[in-house]
This record gives C-alpha cells, sequence and structure tokens, in this order.
C-alpha cells in the first residue's frame, strides 16, 4: 500500500521529478544520498562527495550510499537502477557535485542536480527536511509505478508474438533484454516439447570464467546431463567470440556436444571464416548453430500449442523481474498493455 503523502507533497513536484527519474542512473541515486548525508550530519556539505581534499563540510558519500540507500533500494525492487556501488561513475569520482569539469558526460544535467542541491546547504533541519520530504514523496510515486502487473492477453497469435520479441529487442539493453528473452524461450522450449529438466542462466554481467560453464544459458536433461549450452549476445557475432567460447567449452567439466550462438547478426568480415570454424569444431564432436532469437521463436513456438506463447510471454516478466532492470520491465509492460488496446 503506498503511504499517505499529505498536502502539496502528494502532486507532481517538477524539478525534484525530473531528476529523480533522470537517465542518468547516479543522479537518481545521488539525489537522495547526498541530502539523507546532510539530513544525518548538518555539517556535512550537501554538494561534497568525497573526504579527500579535506575541505569544510567533506564527507565519504560513496560509503553512504553503498552502505545505507543500496540495501534499502534492494529490499524495495531496486526502483532507482539495481546500482550495487552507485558512486563509482566517473561525475561523482570528484570532490564536489559543484566542481567543473567538461569532460563529465551528461553535463546540463548534473548542473541541475548541483543547482537543486546548493541551496540546501545553508538552511535549517528543518528546511532541509522538508526537501527530504519532498524527495521521498517522488519517490514512493515512483516505486508505485515500478510495480508491474503485466498485462498477460489470454491469447496471442504468432505474428503478433514475433512482433512484440523483434521491438523489445531491438532497442540496446547492455545484453540484459535478449539473455532474459532467450532464457525464457529456452524455458518453454524445454517444458513444451519435454527436452530438458532445468534451465540454469546467470547473470547479465557474469563472467562465464566465474562460474565454470561455457555458455550464459545451460540446459540439462532430468538426469542431469547437459543437453545444450546457449551463448547470447546482444551484439554481432564475431570470429573471436566463437573462438573464446569453444574454447570455454573444452575445457569446461561439462561434457558439451551442442553449442547455440543467440545473436542478431554475423560480422560481415568474419562469416566465412565462422563457417570454417563450425566445420572444425564439428569434426571435434562440437555441433555449433548461430541462430537469432527472433527467428528461432518464428521457428520453434508454431510446433507447440498456442498456450505455450503465453507461457513465454509470462517467463519474459519473470526473467525481468529476477534482472531488476527497471527500462527493460518498463518496455516490456508498455508493449504488452499495447497489444490489449488493439
Amino acid at each position: 500500500m503506498e503511504p499517505r503523502v499529505a498536502g502539496k507533497r502528494s502532486r507532481p513536484d517538477p524539478i525534484v521529478d525530473e531528476l529523480a527519474n533522470s537517465e542518468v542512473k547516479s543522479i537518481r541515486y545521488a539525489l537522495i544520498t547526498q541530502i539523507l548525508g546532510k539530513v544525518v550530519d548538518p555539517k556535512r556539505s550537501v554538494l561534497a562527495i568525497q573526504l579527500g581534499d579535506g575541505s569544510e563540510g567533506a564527507w565519504d558519500a560513496r560509503s553512504f550510499a553503498k552502505e545505507v540507500i543500496v540495501p534499502w533500494e534492494f529490499e524495495n525492487k531496486r526502483f532507482l537502477g539495481g546500482g550495487g556501488e552507485p558512486y563509482v561513475s566517473k561525475p561523482l569520482r570528484r570532490s564536489r557535485l559543484d566542481d567543473q569539469q567538461t569532460n563529465v558526460r551528461d553535463k546540463e544535467d548534473w548542473q541541475k542536480l548541483a543547482a537543486f542541491l546548493h541551496p540546501l546547504d545553508t538552511p535549517g533541519l528543518d528546511e532541509l527536511c522538508e526537501v527530504l520530504r519532498r524527495v521521498l514523496a517522488l519517490l514512493v510515486r515512483k516505486l508505485a509505478n515500478e510495480s508491474f502487473r503485466y498485462l498477460i492477453p489470454g491469447r496471442i497469435d504468432q505474428r503478433s508474438l514475433e512482433l512484440i520479441v523483434f521491438e523489445f529487442l531491438r532497442e540496446s539493453s547492455g545484453g540484459l533484454r535478449p539473455l532474459a528473452v532467450a532464457t525464457a524461450l529456452f524455458k518453454t522450449i524445454g517444458r513444451g516439447f519435454s527436452l530438458f529438466g532445468d534451465i540454469r542462466s546467470q547473470g547479465v554481467n557474469e563472467a562465464d570464467a566465474a562460474t565454470g560453464v561455457p555458455g550464459d544459458i545451460m540446459c540439462y536433461d532430468e538426469s542431469g546431463n547437459i543437453r545444450l549450452a546457449v551463448e547470447v549476445k546482444g551484439t554481432e557475432l564475431t570470429l573471436n567470440h566463437v573462438e573464446e567460447t569453444t574454447e570455454k567449452a573444452k575445457r569446461s567439466d561439462e561434457e558439451i556436444s551442442n553449442l547455440i550462438f543467440a545473436v542478431p547478426s554475423v560480422r560481415e568480415g568474419d562469416s566465412e571464416n565462422i563457417l570454417d570454424r563450425i566445420y572444425h569444431r564439428w569434426t571435434e564432436n562440437l555441433n555449433l548453430y548461430v541462430v537469432s532469437i527472433p527467428n528461432l521463436v518464428a521457428t520453434t513456438l508454431i510446433l507447440l500449442d498456442e498456450s505455450w506463447r503465453i507461457f513465454f510471454l509470462r517467463e519474459i516478466g519473470n526473467q525481468l523481474d529476477e534482472r531488476r532492470d527497471q527500462d527493460a520491465r518498463r518496455r516490456w509492460d508498455d508493449l504488452l498493455t499495447a497489444i490489449h488496446k488493439r
């Protein structure tokens, strides 16, 4: 239930709304961190970020964010963006937010934040707390908006399914969206065709070497034997990608004979060499396949009853919820909502 916030604080607050919903994730964190840090200790400067220069009001905002803001945000659906170390970005690696740096990305956005915070260095605690209430009221609204109940349709035709997946994947996401969709797809294929007993998918930033497996998605049979490894990429496949992944497959403790590269395209200059590598690896008993996720959706789900399309849509939402990327969840929610409005 949304907390009750009385009076004007329950209404939109343009400047706070703009900062708290900034496209720059670290600005969203800095807004609440700097204000709350000063409320805790009014001797701090609301614009100070680091202790380094020893100036009056200097404090360690990075540690405060990591120890206070991050755990609180993780308990509340990671609605600020899920950053475990929000103060490692370059604009927050200076002594103060009002330091002039010409090479800072999104400079105008950072200047807006500094301009908003600057007057807060002098007021009394009551006035400072009033601004904190304004920010918290916005975060309450933001959290409510980030709680998704995806509108899964009762039925969806195959063509519409393919279009919604294509539309969702065409926007860059650092690999998160392709991994979520691919994981959902192989869960659907595994259950729909009774092919796999278990599907394991790693995090988008989790290195394969750290997990000891050669793929982003590992598919096992009922006995726990590896049936298929899937390497998912949001960018074009290169010869180096093929070589690195197949070498990991050869070194893996798992006995892997089938490896799929789920990629949007193949680098044009590498296509012939990749075909040669595929044949060479086949002679070594490793079957390599290169597919795009939309094509895999189009060629596999037509063989299943249409109810599996709904299972697939629901599982994409589950995967996005696990990964806690608000932009991806919001976009998926928008696309599903658009189906209902047709």
